[in-house]
């Protein structure tokens, strides 16, 4: 079965709840190590033959051009992530919208394709920011990859799985982020910290369990900046700094390992667009 394999097109530094380093004025102020970390994570992806969901933040597409040119001649799917890295309930519909549709704009000018997809940054979308999908289909996404069954960081009686929401501008697709149920709740085990921390053989048993049982996808994400062997350091709340540090040097391993094991590609190729 074809799962879905995506990379967060964002730098080091684009980090949710802190107030410096949420602060776009600030950014200039840091190096720039997005490209050569994309390059790594490009470079593994052709080893294996694999395309992946690129959800590109517009910033660095603005900024950084020829590096989505990149990405995208060599085959990947170019989505976004917003702008300016903001999570939804720290903007008003307006502002939201304002943030996608500049995103949009400037990464349809780079690649000359259609924007099909977009996922919230710390996937913000719960059942007090539902709003945002009327917003993306009205702006012609047809897929959104921002909720989480989970407590807390999302809302636990979201589907598990890639579904069909409807809108007021039509159904828009969701593909939420994959969980495992454990007990009275749905953990999540297949990128970012939840990756980093989980058994290797855990991860790529339970994707093949999902995969064979229930005929469903799973979904995987990894950031540029985890494949940084001289990552920076930047003062953090130390839930944050957990959150950000732990382990990153696991993730290249992981992913290679799940490459070898498992068949991915972009979204819109798993949910059939």
């Amino acid at each position: 079965m074809l799962n879905a394999l995506t990379v967060d097109l964002e730098d080091w530094y684009h980090i949710c709840g802190t107030e410096d380093n949420a602060t776009p004025s600030k950014w200039n102020e840091y190096e720039s190590r997005v490209t050569r970390n994309t390059e790594k994570v490009l470079s593994l992806l052709q080893q294996y033959n694999t395309k992946a969901t690129f959800f590109v933040l517009g910033y660095i597409a603005e900024k950084e051009p020829d590096l989505i040119r990149t990405i995208h001649r060599q085959g990947h799917e170019i989505a976004i992530h917003g702008y300016y890295h903001k999570r939804l309930f720290e903007l008003s519909k307006e502002d939201f919208e304002e943030d996608v549709k500049k995103s949009i704009d400037v990464v349809e000018a780079i690649t000359g394709e259609r924007v099909l997809g977009y996922r919230a940054p710390e996937w913000s979308i719960r059942s007090n920011t539902s709003w945002a999908l009327d917003i993306l289909k009205k702006l012609g996404m047809q897929y959104d990859s921002s909720m989480v069954p989970l407590t807390r960081m999302g809302e636990r009686h979201f589907a598990q799985y890639p579904h069909t929401i409807k809108t007021n501008h039509g159904n828009i697709w969701e593909f939420p982020l994959t969980t495992m149920r454990c007990l009275w709740e749905n953990l999540p085990f297949t990128g970012g910290l939840p990756l980093r921390i989980a058994p290797y053989w855990y991860t790529v048993s339970k994707l093949k369990w999902m995969n064979q049982r229930y005929g469903q996808p799973g979904l995987v994400y990894v950031h540029p900046w985890e494949f940084d062997d001289e990552h920076p350091e930047i003062e953090l709340p130390i839930s944050r700094r957990f959150m950000h540090y732990f382990r990153a040097s696991t993730t290249r391993p992981k992913l290679e390992g799940l490459l070898r094991h498992l068949k991915f590609g972009p979204v819109k190729e798993v949910i059939g667009l």
